[in-house]
């Protein structure tokens, strides 16, 4: 019988559970910060989610998932127009476990 409300200690740990590999926890990482630094961008910027939107061409509430950190339903497109539109750069490290 599956546990119901199991706990996790760490990111890696909930990775492993859900059968990640090392690398798809990298870019699980990657995606995270990415969107961290868009998210800051923005409020620094005085852009408002619907405002961001229109300039991707998108609709607010792809923004808000974004920004939620739904990282599994943004793709690196996405979060690339969203930086070139905002201004941003950004590098890929290299894994270090991957």
């Amino acid at each position: 019988m599956k546990e119901k409300n199991k706990t996790f200690k760490s990111g890696k740990e909930f990775g492993a559970f859900l059968g990640l590999s090392d690398l798809d926890m990298e870019l699980v990482g990657q995606k995270k910060k990415l969107i961290e630094k868009l998210k800051k961008a923005r409020n620094d910027q005085e852009i408002s989610q619907a405002q961001l939107a229109k300039l991707v061409q998108t609709k607010q509430p792809a923004i808000a998932r974004m920004e939620s950190g739904l990282v599994s339903e943004i793709s690196f497109d996405f979060l690339a127009k969203v930086a070139l539109v905002l201004g941003v750069s950004f590098t890929f490290r290299s894994a270090k476990a991957a």
